[in-house]
């Protein structure tokens, strides 16, 4: 075994000198026969890891192995006269190596700096295929983001030989993926790859380059969790502020939190997008609409809490807003206000006819109190029955007889018989009454106002409750990619 490694050592060792030391080899020249041909170095290009997509500065990192093969006349061998080898390994630096570098590079070298060595097979078929990191600029569009799709782009060519010396050809028509490594964010659904013939602006001469194409989806299911779910839940909490009852100071606190959460949100998606960004992204849109929602929400809150506190003293409520908010919309909206409501005011009144008053003494013999519904008359007995005998001969003569209803006054002291007590104190019953009923009344008409912010409150809860769910499917599925996320389809 010593003997034949030694051997083999020593024909790879000749087999450098006879290409390399004593052909005299020179690194410089373009390896071909005749100054008129055209060198074709073909590529191939496989990437095995996306380090990052940095939207904020558009950089795009990725590794890659770069593989390039081209033809070398000078190096051929007979491999019957080197033990029959066929290849050798070779550092770079010692043989001819296009340079094909990255036109859209961001950060770094733009050609390569690998030291891995060449394989040169025999033929003088020299295969180089070198592992590199690079950040490439990558135009970011923001428009569905996070339900976005970029595709990122390298441009490989010959910063020195144009397309009259030299040809550039792609072994495969897209982008190796044999030993990718997922991403966690982004998933890479194609890789193709074009060969270009370009003409530029400062050389009179066409270059060719192979531009790569990275078809990026991202993973939404980070942002939905820890943006766009947060975001909704606050949103939908807005409609909350209209179901809470008119009279609730509460109303106000809770629209200023959200509104303070959206803006917490937008702050942190600044930080991530572009800030030269072309299109208005997705995720600004939803948390604007949300933020629009929240604001308008305040608005319309100090417009139902004015409602809401409204008195006779200040408004007086006209009969269209009766009609339309009390008799008409609340059927409509699924309100009822109580029966009972109606039935505890009550309409109470207390006369005392001329007759009775102008008597100097009233005897409990002669005066009754007759009582018609709610209202009760001090009458003189004579004047009722006088009045009863005409009814009941006009009873007679329809047929039918009304009964009259008596309520006997208490007794009266002969010694003060005067009319105008009874009198006065059926003026401080009345005073009485009427300010109980101006009470009930200005409390009834507060309530009126109290039920109608109720109502605009229904009217905005149901409202809001359409314009939120509409606003958010609307912008969430605007991205074609949406849809995926959600249904998997």
């Amino acid at each position: 075994f010593h003997s034949t490694g030694c051997s083999a050592s020593d024909a790879e060792g000749r087999l450098h000198d006879h290409l390399f030391l004593n052909s005299s080899y020179n690194t410089r020249p373009l390896p071909v026969v005749n100054a008129l041909d055209i060198l074709t170095v073909y590529f191939d290009l496989a990437v095995t890891q996306i380090v990052d997509v940095d939207e904020k500065n558009q950089v795009f990192t990725s590794k890659v192995w770069m593989k390039q093969v081209w033809r070398d006349p000078k190096l051929w061998w007979n491999p019957d006269d080197f033990a029959g080898i066929k290849n050798i390994k070779v550092p770079t630096w010692k043989i001819w190596i296009p340079d094909i570098l990255i036109y859209n590079n961001a950060d770094g070298p733009f050609g390569i700096n690998s030291k891995t060595w060449a394989n040169i097979g025999f033929n003088g078929t020299v295969t180089w295929f070198p592992p590199i990191v690079y950040r490439s600029s990558c135009r970011i569009n923001v428009r569905y983001y996070p339900f976005d799709e970029q595709n990122c782009t390298m441009k490989f060519g010959s910063w020195t030989y144009d397309g009259d010396v030299l040809d550039l050809v792609p072994l495969k028509q897209e982008a190796g993926r044999k030993d990718y490594w997922e991403n966690g964010e982004w998933v890479m659904k194609d890789s193709p790859c074009f060969r270009n013939v370009k003409k530029y602006l400062c050389c009179d001469s066409t270059y060719i380059d192979v531009t790569c194409h990275f078809i990026l989806r991202r993973k939404p299911l980070y942002y939905f969790a820890y943006l766009l779910m947060p975001c909704g839940l606050i949103s939908f909490n807005t409609v909350l502020v209209f179901y809470l009852p008119p009279d609730i100071s509460e109303k106000m606190a809770l629209c200023t939190s959200v509104l303070l959460s959206m803006a917490v949100f937008l702050l942190l998606v600044t930080q991530q997008i572009p800030a030269n960004a072309t299109d208005f992204p997705l995720i600004v849109k939803y948390l604007l609409f949300t933020m629009v929602v929240v604001s308008s929400s305040i608005v319309f809150t100090v417009f139902i809490l004015n409602i809401r506190f409204r008195s006779p003293e200040t408004h007086t409520m006209p009969k269209w807003v009766r009609w339309l908010m009390i008799d008409t919309l609340p059927k409509f909206l699924g309100m009822k206000r109580p029966e009972r409501y109606s039935l505890r005011y009550r309409t109470v009144g207390v006369s005392i006819t001329r007759d009775a008053l102008t008597s100097s003494y009233l005897d409990t013999k002669k005066i009754v109190m007759e009582n018609k519904g709610n209202n009760y008359t001090v009458r003189m007995r004579n004047e009722l029955e006088n009045e009863t005998e005409t009814e009941s001969d006009n009873d007679l003569h329809q047929g039918g007889m009304q009964p009259v209803r008596y309520l006997p006054t208490g007794h009266v002291d002969n010694e003060c018989p005067e009319a105008m007590v009874i009198n006065n104190a059926i003026e401080e019953i009345m005073y009485l009454t009427s300010q109980c009923a101006n009470d009930e009344d200005d409390k009834r008409e507060k309530e009126d106002w109290k039920y109608i912010a109720m109502v605009v409150d229904r009217i905005f809860l149901i409202g809001y409750l359409c314009a939120v769910f509409a606003g958010n499917v609307g912008i969430i599925f605007e991205s074609p990619h949406a849809k995926e996320f959600f249904f998997g389809a």
